[in-house]
């Protein structure tokens, strides 16, 4: 089967607690192991099932009797490398057009099914969201190893209660950063669940009697999702709250204070360029915006930008 026609191997630059990550559908028992070590790890428990959940249904999508397709590894590799550009076109797109958007960044043939391109946008967006929490953790334990590397690691293994004290202090001096890590892993996951829905409603119109008279399936698909997506509320908040140690307005405040801070940088950079008459797209706002860690993924940007009507940019 020709799965990869057109597609060159990208190299995976991903790390996740620590681990290396080379392959998305391969390494997961990898991340698993490495994420379930973490000190905070018990705290997050629910909210790493359900995005390991998650992620392990995507790529059952490429498994055929028994073992995955040859094109697995290759797709999902160059598709997460790319992620940044389909989100893009995705997210102006309609609603049942998303693999179409992939296949138009990957050029695979159609060999590799509706269902499995839409799948593996839901794996590699439940990988962000994994990344994003577990790296949080991963960086609150880094940070407790500038007290003194070699006391650190002797109370990891000789006191566990003191090396616990030590990241919940850690995780206190630094609670901007647990607000950011659960807001954006809550965007990622509440993304990644429609993406992996969208995928089933493709598999099921995928097997049904296409040879039917009269039977449209692009015009089917539309429908499904139409009618799918226009009562579908939004779970995002319910995965950020779970377990959340400071009120829900304080939550909204930071929220409030980012887009604020979010408005600010990117009027000076529209005014700027207008200034030296230079054109700006709305990707090239995005990318600045984000190299300044503040302000959050990329995700979490565009959404912001597009609620303050920065986004697309006129």
């Amino acid at each position: 089967m020709d799965f990869e026609r057109g597609i060159e191997a990208e190299e995976l630059e991903l790390e996740i607690a620590g681990f290396d990550v080379t392959c998305l559908v391969w390494d997961q028992d990898d991340v698993e192991a490495a994420v379930s070590s973490l000190a905070l790890f018990p705290q997050f428990n629910e909210h790493f099932k359900s995005a390991f959940d998650l992620i392990n249904t995507a790529t059952s999508f490429w498994l055929e009797e028994g073992s995955y397709s040859p094109g697995a590894e290759s797709i999902t590799r160059t598709l997460y490398s790319l992620r940044d550009a389909i989100y893009d076109h995705a997210d102006s797109a309609e609603a049942g057009s998303l693999p179409s958007v992939i296949r138009g960044f990957l050029r695979v043939s159609r060999s590799a099914a509706d269902s499995q391109l839409v799948a593996t946008y839901a794996l590699v967006l439940g990988t962000e969201a994994v990344e994003t929490l577990a790296n949080w953790l991963f960086d609150l334990e880094l940070a407790t190893y500038d007290i003194d590397a070699d006391l650190i690691e002797q109370l990891r293994h000789d006191s566990p209660r003191q090396y616990l004290a030590l990241i919940e202090k850690e995780r206190d001096r630094s609670s901007g950063n647990e607000i950011r890590a659960r807001e954006d892993f809550a965007t990622l996951l509440g993304e990644a669940n429609q993406a992996l829905l969208m995928a089933s409603l493709y598999r099921q119109v995928e097997q049904m009697d296409v040879f039917k008279k009269g039977f449209n399936t692009s015009s089917l698909m539309h429908r499904i999702l139409d009618d799918a997506f226009s009562t579908k509320a939004t779970r995002r908040g319910q995965e950020a709250g779970k377990g959340n140690r400071d009120p829900s307005s304080k939550i909204q405040t930071d929220t409030m204070d980012r887009r604020a801070k979010i408005k600010a940088a990117a009027e000076q950079i529209i005014n700027g360029r207008k200034i030296e008459k230079r054109s700006l797209s709305d990707a090239e706002l995005t990318n600045i915006l984000s190299e300044r860690k503040s302000h959050g993924t990329k995700k979490t940007i565009r959404e912001h930008l597009t609620a303050l009507g920065l986004r697309p940019l006129k």
